[in-house]
């Protein structure tokens, strides 16, 4: 449970960012398509994760690693789980 949390606590720093960049990716789709689709916003959240994921914490913060190695969380199972959670967001988002 606790290793659960801090995954969470992990991906919280990267959800603002990440809706941000989503929906100013989506919007030129949007506005092509004269409508809004969730689809457009689904596949940008999922373009948009691992992006900040790497801007976030390998090039501005990469001492932050260390605080979640000492959790017990490697540096591999932050990256599939920040994988696997934008994976299952952008989902949920598409088939919306």
């Amino acid at each position: 449970m606790r290793i659960l949390i801090s995954i969470l606590f992990f991906y919280k720093k990267l959800v603002i960012p990440v809706l941000a960049m989503s929906v100013m990716m989506a919007v030129p789709a949007c506005l092509m398509s004269n409508t809004f689709s969730f689809k457009w916003f689904g596949i940008s959240f999922l373009i948009a994760t691992p992006m900040f994921h790497y801007y976030i914490y390998e090039a501005r913060n990469p001492n932050e690693y260390y605080f979640y190695y000492n959790m017990g969380i490697s540096k591999l199972a932050l990256w599939v789980s920040t994988l696997i959670l934008s994976s299952l967001i952008s989902l949920i988002l598409i088939h919306l």
